[in-house]
């Protein structure tokens, strides 16, 4: 299939007639992108990345931002062949077949239902700064019910609240940078470049902590969800994808650089003293009105709007598995503004559970919704090989086969370096996947029988 043809006539080609509204330009995807990042992603990670690395949070941010290139190159050459809104599961399905592809959206499905039930956890243990005695399960209904009537509101409603949030965010963070800077130059902070690198930095431990950081890098399939809403179709959003590492890398470099200037420490106590680590640097060196504004900002304002982006996205994946029938057909219908509404209040339903439920672990879900993502980006380093070299004959060598070795070969290292437990759930997870590819095929395949049968 040509690459130059209109992304509606793409989509019309692959089988699908559109039924989310194409109304998205650049700009849009590029601010649904980074409130999906959440530019203050590295206050919630900052304790675990930090004892995990043996305090060199610059470089695991570095190197993951490395890694996740790597897969951001791949997502633009797949979202140009394939402007389908299921990304990696849409991606596989065309070009490793239906059984890999329903296994690509059974992982990257992990990490979609378990984000937005994460980052409403995360905004508890935030607002417990300010709240203790407000139990989670307050906050998470409140916070998955705001979201659930957004989303219903439409894409473009979402994106220009999310343009307010991010502004907000922006603003929150630049004036933690001048805080410490301040302290810089009063003497109260040390310069150095611990945060960098240390003498007796083990290679093992960043990347045991790049499994970690790698959640803050998450967002290139949530854009590409998007990939039947956006004007340009893939080629927008492959440009934003690329835009976004870089913005990314330099902007989680500078936050978790300037924590550690404050903190300077290779290990954080465990509990409170890991989870809140970035709140005790802004405690330290900004004034005490601003740690309450920062604390509500990070809760209210930046995790709820990733919730929001999450959310979306994710309801958009279960619209395509379940337009391909791998899921209940009824989660497929959409409202008259383009949004799959059955699946998004489906979705709102499980988040709140999950919630609930998995509120005090916060670092097991964190390292579960990594290793979804990374290992359904596995397959999407091979959807790139077998599309584009096996299929079309190319010969770009470098970003039709090297970079997808290299993305498929650091992926799995740093799914190697997860913990025990998070292997044995996710590769459960990823058994149950499987066996449920293979009863869906055979229940096919007697139902094509059948219908045979009976025509004779």
């Amino acid at each position: 299939m040509s690459v130059t043809l209109a992304p509606d006539s793409q989509l019309e080609d692959l089988g699908y007639q559109p039924s989310l509204n194409r109304q998205l330009p650049l700009g849009s995807l590029l601010v649904y992108g980074l409130l999906f990042f959440v530019p203050m992603a590295p206050v919630a990670v900052f304790g675990p990345v930090v004892n995990r690395s043996g305090g060199v949070p610059v470089l695991v941010y570095l190197v993951a931002a490395a890694v996740m290139g790597l897969s951001a190159i791949s997502y633009r050459e797949m979202a140009l062949r394939f402007p389908v809104a299921g990304s990696v599961y849409g991606y596989t399905r065309f070009s490793l077949g239906r059984v890999p592809g329903f296994i690509a959206g059974w992982l990257i499905l992990l990490d979609y239902i378990l984000m937005p039930a994460l980052l409403t956890v995360l905004s508890a243990v935030a607002l417990a700064h300010i709240w203790p005695s407000v139990p989670t399960g307050i906050f998470a209904v409140v916070f998955v019910l705001a979201s659930m009537a957004l989303n219903l509101q439409g894409v473009t409603v979402t994106t220009r609240v999310g343009l307010v949030l991010l502004a907000i965010q922006v603003a929150t963070i630049a004036v933690f940078l001048v805080c410490v800077g301040q302290g810089l130059a009063s003497g109260e902070v040390a310069w150095s470049w611990h945060a960098l690198w240390r003498p007796g930095t083990s290679w093992a431990s960043v990347a045991s902590a790049v499994s970690i950081a790698a959640l803050s890098y998450l967002g290139f399939d949530a854009v590409a969800t998007l990939n039947e809403e956006a004007r340009g179709g893939g080629r927008a959003v492959g440009i934003v994808t690329l835009l976004l590492v870089g913005l990314l890398a330099v902007l989680f470099g500078v936050q978790v650089l300037a924590a550690g200037l404050v903190s300077d420490t290779m290990h954080f106590a465990p509990g409170g003293a890991t989870d809140r680590a970035f709140y005790h640097t802004v405690d330290q060196v900004c004034p005490g009105w601003f740690t309450s504004i920062f604390t509500v900002v990070n809760a209210f304002v930046a995790i709820f709007a990733c919730l929001v982006v999450a959310h979306s996205s994710t309801a958009r994946l279960v619209f395509a598995m379940a337009r391909d029938k791998v899921m209940p057909s009824v989660l497929s219908l959409t409202s008259s503004k383009g949004v799959p509404w059955v699946a998004t209040v489906v979705v709102a339903t499980v988040t709140a559970i999950l919630a609930v439920t998995f509120a005090s672990h916060v670092e097991t879900m964190t390292t579960l919704v990594t290793f979804g993502a990374l290992s359904s980006y596995v397959f999407l380093h091979a959807d790139v090989i077998v599309q584009c070299v096996s299929k079309e004959g190319s010969r770009k060598w470098v970003r039709h086969l090297v970079v997808p070795i290299l993305g498929a070969l650091t992926l799995l290292i740093a799914l190697a370096k997860t913990e025990e437990m998070t292997r044995i759930v996710g590769l459960s997870w990823l058994a149950a996947g499987v066996i449920g590819a293979i009863i869906t095929r055979v229940h096919r395949s007697r139902q094509a029988g059948k219908l045979t049968s009976h025509q004779a």
